[in-house]
Formats: C-alpha cells, sequence, structure tokens
C-alpha cells in the first residue's frame, strides 16, 4: 500500500531523492526497487500474516525499505526505542521477529535477522518486479508506536492502514506551512515517533526528500550541505540544537522550524528566530489522536502556551471538574475528538476505559480554547501542584528557572516533604560556578517556600524529550 507512493514518485522522477544524509543518497527508483526484493525477500521467510516485527534498524533508508518490504508482507512494524533494550522492546510490543543492526549474543526466544549493508547487497539477487501481493484491508495494521506521555506508563498504539491513510490525507491541509517546492525534511525525533513517520510521508507525498542528521558531523553541517528547508522538533531538542551551532552561524530565513511535543516559551522562539529561522509552526497532538493544531508563531503572538488553531478534523472540549464542558477562554482539562483518533491502546483493556470514553481521547492535559478555535496548552493534570492552596503548573515554574544564567536545563516536580506532604521541587543541570542564590530566591521569595532542589548530569525525558517527572519523584522518596 504505502510502498506503492515511493513507486509513484519513482514513475515520476526516478533520479530525484527520497532519502538522504551527508554520506548517502538514495533516489526514488533504488528504493522503489529495493522495496520490491525485500518484499520478496521478506516473502522467504513466511511470517503469518499480521505478525509482529521489532526494527532496531537506525540507518533510515534500511529501516524503511524493510517496514515497506514487510508491510507487503502483512508484517505489522514498531521501531526500537534508544531508550529501552531490545528485549524490553521485544516484550513490550509482543513481536514474534526481531531485525536488528546489531545481533544481541543473548537468546531473546525470537528469531532475529542481521539488517546491514550486507543485507541490501544481498537484496540485489532479488528481481525487482514482485508479482507477489495479497489484497489488504483498512482495518490491517501498520505500525506500533510506543507512547508514555510523561506518566512514564508505556502503552501501545496499533495505526491501521485506513488510519495512516486518513492522516497523511487530512494533513495535506497543514501543507500550507510547508516549503513552496519539494521538502527537504528533517527532525531529531526519531522514526519510532508519531512526528519522524508523518515528517517522512510529507516529504514524499510531495516528492521530497528524508533526510537524515549523521551524528560524526554538526547540526550546522547538516543544515547547510542538506539544505534543509524543513525542520521536526521539540522544544528540548531545539534549545540543544541551538547550544551546538557555532556563534558565526547565519539563521535561514527559508528554514521552517515544526515544534511538536511540548509548548514553546517565548524566550526559546526568541532564541530561535535569532540564531535559527523566524519561520516557526506550532503543532499540538498525539500518538492517539494524529494532529489537532497548528499555527504560525507570529499569528500567535502574545498567547503564551499557544499550540495553534483547530485543525478541521479535530474536535477538542474543556472540561470542568465535574467533566462537563466549559464556555471558550475558561480553563479546564482537554478532551480530544474526531477521525483522527484511535479506538484505544494495544492490548490494553484497562488503559483503553481511562483514557478513551464515548469517541473521546483525554490526554490528562490541561488547557484553553478560545472562541476562535486557537487553543493554550498549559502542562498535565499530572504536572499541577498545590502550592499553599494554589495551582500552579510545572511548566511556569520551569520558565522561571530557564530564565537564570547558568542554568542549562530544569524540572518542576511534586513530591513528599519531610511531612510526607507534596512539595514542590526542582531538578537541575547547570554550567560550572553557577550560582544558586538566584534559584532559591525563586523560592523564598515567589513561592514561599523553603528551596527544594536536586542538581541532576541529566534531567529524564522521553524520546519526545518529555521530562518524566515520577523518575524524579522516585528519586526523592528513594533519598529520604
Amino acid at each position: 500500500m504505502f510502498e506503492r507512493l515511493i513507486a509513484f514518485q519513482a514513475q515520476h522522477q526516478p533520479q530525484g531523492l527520497a532519502i538522504a544524509s551527508a554520506w548517502d543518497r538514495f533516489t526514488y527508483r533504488q528504493m522503489a526497487d529495493d522495496i520490491r526484493r525485500c518484499a520478496a525477500w521478506a516473502a522467504e521467510l513466511k511470517l503469518p500474516w499480521g505478525s509482529r516485527a521489532l526494527l532496531a534498524v537506525p540507518h533510515p533508508y534500511l529501516h524503511w525499505v524493510l517496514t515497506f518490504g514487510l508491510e507487503t508482507a502483512g508484517v505489522i512494524t514498531a521501531a526500537a526505542s534508544p531508550l529501552r533494550g531490545v528485549a524490553d522492546d521485544l516484550r513490550l510490543i509482543g513481536a514474534h521477529v526481531l531485525f536488528a543492526r546489531d545481533v544481541p549474543d543473548n537468546a531473546l526466544g525470537v528469531p532475529v535477522h542481521r539488517i546491514d549493508q550486507a543485507w541490501l547487497d544481498g537484496l540485489q539477487h532479488y528481481s525487482p518486479i514482485w508479482a507477489g501481493d495479497r489484497p489488504r484491508r483498512g482495518e490491517d495494521g501498520f505500525r506500533i508506536l510506543a507512547t508514555s506521555g510523561t506518566t512514564g506508563e508505556v502503552k501501545k498504539v496499533l495505526l491501521t492502514r485506513a488510519m495512516m491513510d486518513r492522516r497523511v490525507a487530512e494533513t495535506a491541509v497543514t501543507q500550507v506551512f510547508a516549503p513552496a517546492r519539494s521538502p527537504r525534511g528533517i527532525s531529531d525525533i526519531g522514526v519510532g515517533s508519531l512526528a519522524g513517520i508523518q515528517l517522512a510521508f510529507l516529504c514524499w507525498t510531495r516528492a521530497g526528500t528524508l533526510c537524515s542528521h549523521d551524528p560524526r558531523g554538526t547540526w550546522a553541517q547538516t543544515l547547510k550541505d542538506l539544505e534543509i528547508d524543513l525542520m521536526i522538533t521539540s522544544p528540548y531538542h531545539l534549545q540543544v540544537l541551538l547550544r551546538s551551532l557555532p556563534d558565526d552561524y547565519a539563521p535561514d530565513p527559508e528554514l521552517i522550524v515544526g515544534i511538536a511535543g511540548g509548548s514553546l516559551s517565548k524566550p526559546l522562539a526568541q532564541e530561535c528566530r535569532r540564531r535559527l529561522s523566524p519561520y516557526i509552526i506550532l503543532t499540538y497532538g498525539a500518538t492517539e489522536t494524529g494532529s489537532v493544531t497548528v499555527g504560525h508563531v507570529d499569528s500567535l503572538e502574545g498567547a503564551e502556551d499557544s499550540a495553534g488553531y483547530l485543525n478541521p478534523w479535530a474536535r477538542v472540549e474543556v472540561l470542568d471538574d465535574a467533566g462537563m464542558p466549559l464556555p471558550p477562554g475558561r480553563i479546564g482539562e482537554l478532551r480530544i475528538g474526531g477521525d483522527q483518533v484511535v479506538e484505544g491502546y494495544l492490548d490494553d483493556p484497562v488503559g483503553t476505559a481511562e483514557f478513551f470514553k464515548d469517541g473521546w481521547f483525554y490526554p490528562r492535559d490541561v488547557g484553553v480554547l478560545t472562541a476562535e478555535g486557537r487553543l493554550q496548552v498549559l502542562g498535565r493534570v499530572d504536572d499541577l501542584m498545590n502550592i499553599g492552596g494554589a495551582k500552579v503548573v510545572a511548566s511556569k515554574l520551569e520558565g522561571l528557572v530557564l530564565r537564570l544564567p547558568g542554568i542549562l536545563d530544569a524540572a518542576a516536580f511534586a513530591a513528599p516533604d519531610e511531612q510526607g506532604l507534596d512539595a514542590p521541587h526542582v531538578a537541575y543541570v547547570c554550567e560550572a560556578g553557577f550560582d544558586i542564590a538566584p534559584l532559591e530566591a525563586i523560592f523564598t521569595d515567589t513561592l514561599k517556600r523553603p528551596p527544594r532542589l536536586m542538581r541532576l548530569d541529566a534531567i529524564p525525558r522521553n524520546l519526545m524529550g518529555k521530562i518524566q517527572r515520577n523518575t524524579l519523584r522516585d528519586l526523592v522518596v528513594a533519598a529520604a
């Protein structure tokens, strides 16, 4: 099904680049032929229709050739997470087979196939004209994505072929923000994320090039050498990228920077304009919902935590404590509906019953929706901290800390104090010689609380860069 998208582009522009990095270039013709060869190779494996495969294949070309080749055989794929071990991912996905660049020494209980350059070379013995093609249905599975939000409780979402078709087709509406030419897109979030998949399909539906960053080089080199004009990143990854740019790096006004996976603070937006590009697009969505909002940062100026305007297919309601819809302009818990929302979690009826009700998904986010359809996402329900009877969103406290000179990263969270009552804490990463007094003053002067600080080498985050506050809370409890 989706391999036909690559084949279509190969027919019309065979020498156009489908995938590129600083060291590799692959045309649409190469990719279409290799997908057919992979399909013939996969057919010899005789995997049952609907089998689940874990792909620990970091090379983007090998990853997508294998993904589409296996799809023709009815195999559902999932990308391994760099934050979890392969054995844990195999159990999580319920995988029947593993495809990996590095084959583990220990037995994992499933067949393992090495996917590397030698494998790709071996595919050349197969014909690029593969006749086999079993009829496929919209309800057949295509991809399994792991999603944890910020709770740390990993859940699985199955994207069917019909759901992927719908998301790809409907998201085309938002391509008004995409480059006028065929895009050369890149993401530092990873192929295992929804954003990574959506970027790939956005590039290929417009005959563009999916690019990847090679860690042997710098981001400055990657952006310039590959002529990147579309980048999808998260606020955290953007912050890391900006710090890596040399002082003499010249911003590119033609580069579109799409922000996913969190709210963009005003200071970070200003830094992005100054160092990288002024063309910033904000989005909000989830693996469970697809894209919900989109908007240019300039049209949202003056609204901190803005996530954009509702997409035509999305429905959002803001609820009070009793679960009743609130009028525009009121703060409450969000719920999301629309035809891009999945029906529930894979293999998890308990999680499905908790987060999905009557066609709505409850992401546990707090926000406000204006009458014009502009959404602000203020944080998560779990991020609300009770400080002296007042509810404070953790991201607001983090914003205060991140403005301090010498602070590299920070996370606010609630954890028990000496009396066992939840109190605000801040974990932080700082430069050498950091003056802690201004940080302590945020607690004593602003919060009217004694400082509860934890200095770390790194803030624990998931693949999207979201803070894992439960992990921080556990550290405090363990140290008590």
